[in-house]
């Protein structure tokens, strides 16, 4: 009977906190320069942050991620710029900066080993965990110059995961994949199903035995948005900017006039 092995890529869960904007002034006046720092959550990769000015993205300058001792990446983009009248739009200018993380989640995958001398496949695995993928469709032995013709089905998900196929821990040519029809479930959710097909040669045994594997990749993107920093142009006598930080909500009122 042919051996199966369970394989799990361990990776770091995105982070829940919103970006955390850092290095406001108490106090602005018009000609003032506004340098604001947006944080990202430690998290794996690091995220990848833009500024917005009322709606619109600012154009910034990189700053490399931080990474701890735990692995984890920290990310900062610095917004600098001087602050004038034609910021506000209908007396207010907002500020907010976004953090993006794409993240791929490669599922436990399954393994066939076949030994020089032939094996007998199955059509299942043993102990397959539920979300991982399955290969079918094998024959009962398999010997140099049989043609090998299976495949492997993702479980259910949307988006749909990306299935690959290995020999002996290397990709497959491109020429050995045979795409198939995926599942389509009434709710919106996809199996991928992606097939290998190929000619069993001498050279894919290695120490007696070849081994098959393939696995789903789930990509994720997660965007989160900072609490927003609005400055509302108010009428003043003064012509300067007066900044109400309120810490607990996370917010930034920034009052003042020009004339």
């Amino acid at each position: 009977m042919p051996r199966f092995r369970n394989f799990a890529t361990n990776s770091k869960l995105n982070p829940s906190s919103k970006p955390v904007i850092v290095g406001t002034k108490p106090y602005y006046a018009p000609g003032d320069s506004v340098d604001v720092t947006c944080m990202s959550a430690p998290s794996r990769p690091a995220a990848i942050l833009k500024w917005w000015i009322n709606g619109e993205e600012a154009r910034t300058k990189r700053m490399p991620s931080v990474e701890s001792p735990d692995g984890l990446f920290t990310s900062k983009l610095r917004l600098k710029f001087e602050a004038r009248p034609n910021h506000f739009w209908e007396g207010k200018m907002k500020l907010q900066c976004e953090a993006i993380i794409s993240q791929a989640h490669t599922l436990r995958s399954e393994e066939i080993i076949i030994t020089s001398n032939g094996a007998t496949t199955a059509t299942g695995a043993y102990d397959q965990q539920k979300d991982g993928p399955t290969i079918d469709g094998g024959k009962h032995v398999y010997s140099v110059g049989d043609l090998v013709d299976i495949n492997c089905t993702a479980a259910r998900s949307q988006p749909p995961a990306e299935l690959h196929w290995y020999i002996n821990d290397k990709e497959v040519r491109p020429d050995y994949l045979v795409p198939r029809k995926p599942i389509v479930y009434h709710n919106g959710e996809e199996s991928p199903v992606l097939g290998l097909k190929f000619i069993v040669k001498q050279r894919h045994f290695q120490k007696q035995e070849m081994r098959l594997r393939c696995t789903a990749t789930l990509s994720e993107v997660k965007r989160m948005t900072s609490e927003p920093l609005e400055a509302i142009l108010a009428e003043q006598q003064k012509s300067d900017l007066h900044v109400d930080l309120n810490i607990s909500s996370g917010t930034l009122n920034i009052l003042g006039s020009w004339f």
